[in-house]
């Protein structure tokens, strides 16, 4: 007679490897969060925190939004496992996924609310025991009505006067170019910790592009968003 629990057992272990009931396949731990809501002084947009994590323990960060407005978040972090999603609070639907798309999330949010900057390390990290110290950077701009001004009519308002271009890959620069499109003509090329003058953003379909200039007025252009932090002076 044929014995069915060898078949079983293994497909119970793929089961449970692939991360059925969290994330399947994607390799995230499922950590047991603990919640920090995160406020702003006084005519500050954003805020850095500092922190550790170790083993299958996250941090979930809260922050209240406004339907359009922008929420970025920068995370830095010794442990290369160390990774950060955004989304709606109560949701498992991420608007960012930091293990596909790197630590510098960017987006629109779609409606008013609670939203999560959850830090969390991958599952193999995880299940070693591995502690990560990190820094995250979380930002929310834009938002307001948009005034008529003579050079960007139709911007998301808000934000710092200055951006840094950030997160770059190592010998790579970032692309200014000539029109807010991935397909327009490169006008200057930058590495980063470049300071530039933030001139307005819109969004053009999934991405976000930032008009910018160098402080002596060279360099005039588009860059995307992602790449863009608040200058610390």
């Amino acid at each position: 007679m044929f014995d069915l629990r060898w078949p079983l057992m293994c497909l119970l272990t793929v089961f449970f490897l692939s991360g059925a009931g969290g994330q399947p396949g994607n390799g995230v731990a499922m950590a047991a969060d603990r919640t920090e809501r995160v406020s702003f002084a006084p005519g500050r947009s954003s805020r850095t925190v500092n922190g550790s994590i170790s083993g299958r323990d996250g941090i979930d960060y809260v922050v209240r939004v406004r339907a359009g407005q922008r929420l970025a978040a920068v995370l830095r972090t010794n442990n290369p496992s160390n990774y950060i999603n955004i989304k709606p609070l109560g949701s498992d639907s991420a608007l960012f996924i930091g293990s596909t798309s790197g630590n510098l999330g960017d987006v629109i949010v779609p409606s008013s609310g609670d939203y999560v900057v959850e830090v969390y390390l991958m599952r193999n990290a995880a299940r070693r025991g591995e502690r990560a110290d990190f820094s995250l950077k979380i930002e929310v701009t834009g938002g307001g009505p948009a005034p008529v001004q003579p050079d960007f009519a139709d911007g998301l308002q808000g934000g710092p006067d200055f951006w840094e271009v950030a997160n770059v890959s190592a010998g790579d620069r970032l692309n200014v170019r000539s029109q807010p499109s991935a397909q327009s003509r490169i006008i200057a090329r930058l590495r980063n910790g470049t300071v530039l003058r933030n001139l307005g953003c819109r969004t053009t379909g999934p991405t976000r592009w930032c008009r910018v200039e160098r402080p002596d007025g060279s360099a005039a252009g588009w860059a995307a968003g992602r790449f863009l932090i608040e200058s610390g002076g």
